[in-house]
């Protein structure tokens, strides 16, 4: 089996994966589908071929578990849909579920407006902005009023914004690290474990005040603690429901602020591009104030956020374990093996995209994505696992996209090239953004 490059000495690619795991990811993919990750003294199969990472998600998902990573992160933020497993996942999935259902989408999207309408209505013309953190406080406050419509005050949701961001980071950094350096009375780990402490505190207070007054606010945990299994009784307990609100506050804010910011960035790289969005935002605002529906089915805008999960895909790295052999061509991978893949790596592959790393939201015209792999590109992941958000996700981004586009034009501010910033998801770093009124 192939090795990747940039191997050095008793530590394999552990080097080349703290200092630039894109380019080590990407230049693997020369190697062949599946090539071999050296750690320590342990290995990692990398796959690299679309139809070997379905093979994992979807055709033998039952051969395969969460492994390392989601394990680890268990321990620090419960047992949520993004890290359960088997079939307590299989059985939150579906409880879950309805809570995404278009209907209650359809309802998050007033707090949605109101919200991105808050934001920039405090914009100053000339005033340049830390983009990404506009788009991450937006995001989170879009999640935290739809989970909380009326159970909690603005202290609570202030506690939520200051610790979720140190969670999120702190999590994938510790499981990754070996477990001793958990216990190192560092201020990094001092200030995790508080973070951690406080937001499971405060989430669980919300909870249980929610669940006391029995009312329906019509947001998300209305939906959580409302749910009911086959007998009537209540879906989940205090803890359980405690799990998922944090679960989907991580994997609902950085995730589409990453996607949001990106695509900002590339409009203001290609005024072509921002020239056609305006016009089509403008036509669907041109009869008065278009229903979420008008906007989540604008063609163009559609096109930049599927070019833009596939650039700059948040997610960048997976992880699965596993647990029964399984063949992946000629080769035959051990159970308690680690696969892993970057959706990252896929989507910048020249042999599904051509021109990979070029802005061109022109790819997802009806006739040319029927030529891209339906494996290809897999910004919300597929099979059990996909992300039960997106629709969540797609819908906010279209509200929040074609609200700024309707009242202000973003150029970039002289300073540092935006590069990406690999930590929990594949942020913009340095993107400073100056806003125009139109």
């Amino acid at each position: 089996m192939p090795v990747a490059p940039h191997r050095v000495p008793l530590l394999g690619h552990l080097p080349a994966l703290l200092r630039d795991p894109l380019a080590l990811l990407s230049d693997a993919t020369s190697r062949g589908d599946i090539v071999r990750l050296a750690v320590g003294r342990g290995s990692l199969y990398l796959l690299n071929c679309p139809e070997l990472v379905r093979q994992v998600q979807v055709t033998d998902a039952d051969r395969f578990d969460r492994g390392r990573i989601f394990e680890k992160a268990r321990a620090f933020v419960g047992q949520g849909l993004a890290t359960s497993d088997g079939a307590l996942h299989l059985r939150q999935r579906r409880i879950i579920q309805p809570a995404f259902h278009r209907d209650r989408i359809t309802a998050y999207a007033e707090v949605m407006r109101e919200q991105v309408e808050s934001l920039v209505g405090q914009w100053q013309p000339g005033r340049t902005l830390a983009f990404h953190q506009e788009i991450t406080d937006l995001a989170l406050a879009v999640l935290t009023k739809s989970i909380f419509r009326s159970t909690v005050g603005a202290d609570v949701v202030a506690e939520v914004q200051h610790a979720l961001p140190i969670v999120v980071d702190g999590v994938l950094a510790r499981s990754l690290l070996p477990d001793a350096w958990e216990k190192v009375p560092t201020p990094g780990n001092r200030r995790f474990a508080s973070a951690r402490t406080r937001l499971r505190r405060v989430v669980k207070d919300a909870v249980v005040a929610h669940r006391a007054a029995g009312v329906d606010h019509g947001d998300l945990l209305s939906a959580l603690v409302g749910a009911r299994d086959e007998r009537g009784d209540p879906a989940m307990d205090d803890d359980q429901v405690r799990d998922e609100v944090i679960t989907i506050l991580m994997a609902g804010t950085e995730t589409t602020a990453s996607s949001m910011s990106w695509l900002f960035h590339e409009l203001t790289q290609r005024p072509d591009l921002e020239a056609r969005l305006r016009a089509e935002v403008d036509a669907a605002h041109a009869n008065g104030r278009p229903t979420t529906a008008e906007l989540v089915g604008l063609r163009f805008l559609n096109q930049l956020f599927t070019e833009v999960t596939r650039l700059h895909a948040p997610v960048w790295f997976l992880m699965r374990r596993v647990t029964a052999p399984v063949r992946f061509g000629e080769v035959l991978v051990p159970a308690g093996a680690q696969v892993v893949y970057s959706p990252t790596a896929l989507h910048r592959d020249p042999a599904r995209f051509p021109d990979p790393l070029r802005f061109d939201p022109d790819r997802w015209l009806p006739e040319r994505a029927r030529d891209v792999p339906r494996s290809a590109c897999i910004p919300f992941g597929a099979g059990v696992h996909k992300c039960i958000g997106d629709g969540f996700a797609r819908t906010e981004a279209a509200i929040a996209v074609s609200t700024i586009v309707s009242r202000w034009t973003l150029r970039p501010a002289p300073g540092p090239s935006v590069r990406p910033r690999v930590r929990a998801t594949l942020r913009p770093h340095a993107l400073r953004l100056i806003a125009v009124p139109r």
